[in-house]
């Protein structure tokens, strides 16, 4: 499944921002609930269309959801205008990505955080390009797997006050620093115990934004990802530090990877 295909399936709503009724919180459309859990969560993620994300309060108020406390900030560092049009696509883990439409009815990228400088972008593009070369049947043996390990991370090292649930309902795993640095691997006990599907590519979602993966399988049908080491670089991972990897899915079929990380 292409990215494109992908962002088609998931559920999403529309809104037409009006400043006196939205500058201090957004209701969600009544029929956009089925695709809500109940309870809701007390929290949401906004990842906006600059890489940013934004922690919102997540609110029922006469049976109607809410962006409660933290929507005033998204509104103001995006500028949102009277008339703008904002679409949000919902992952299902309580990620929702909002993209911003202008008066001009052009899609507009608003509050773009500052991306990460490399120290020699040239050498980093020739590594990757011999990376992506290596030889996919490798037999990676138990070594390559000794460090990530299948779990159900606990609620305050995935996304502080997010609930129990979510952690629950999304399998984990947890991955380090290694020598092939191009791939992240899908430990294989985890997608038979969970029976999870793959499409061509993934998202990955770290706190500072989303970016692409493609999908790559070993001769031993082990599933991996190119494109982990720019998540490396991006989060300055070093040899100790722990990745936190939740598969987040739609019906067993894994979209994106949301990244957390604890430094050793």
């Amino acid at each position: 499944m292409s990215g494109s295909e992908e962002d088609d399936v998931l559920p999403r709503f529309s809104k037409v921002f009006l400043s006196q009724t939205a500058s201090e919180s957004m209701a969600i459309p009544e029929s956009f609930s089925e695709h809500l859990e109940d309870p809701l969560p007390q929290t949401a993620k906004l990842q906006g269309t600059g890489g940013g994300v934004w922690t919102v309060s997540f609110k029922k108020i006469r049976d109607r959801a809410y962006f409660t406390s933290g929507w005033s900030k998204f509104a103001e560092d995006h500028e949102l205008k009277d008339g703008e049009f904002l679409t949000f696509v919902y992952d299902g883990s309580h990620t929702f990505e909002v993209s911003v439409f202008g008066l001009s009815g052009c899609k507009e990228i608003r509050a773009a955080v500052e991306s990460v400088n490399l120290s020699d972008v040239d050498s980093d593009k020739k590594e990757e390009e011999e990376g992506d070369d290596d030889d996919p049947s490798f037999d990676a043996g138990e070594d390559d797997e000794v460090s990530q390990s299948a779990d159900t991370v606990s609620n305050a090292e995935v996304v502080e006050g997010f609930s129990n649930l979510e952690v629950e309902s999304n399998p984990c795993f947890t991955t380090t620093l290694k020598s092939r640095i191009y791939e992240l691997l899908i430990p294989a006990k985890v997608v038979k115990k969970h029976k999870l599907k793959f499409g061509d590519r993934i998202k990955y979602i770290d706190g500072e934004g989303i970016m692409h993966g493609v999908k790559g399988k070993w001769t031993d049908d082990r599933i991996f990802f190119k494109g982990w080491n720019k998540i490396c670089r991006r989060n300055r991972l070093k040899e100790h530090d722990t990745v936190h990897c939740e598969m987040l899915h739609i019906r067993k079929e894994v979209h994106s990877i949301k990244i957390t990380v604890t430094r050793g």
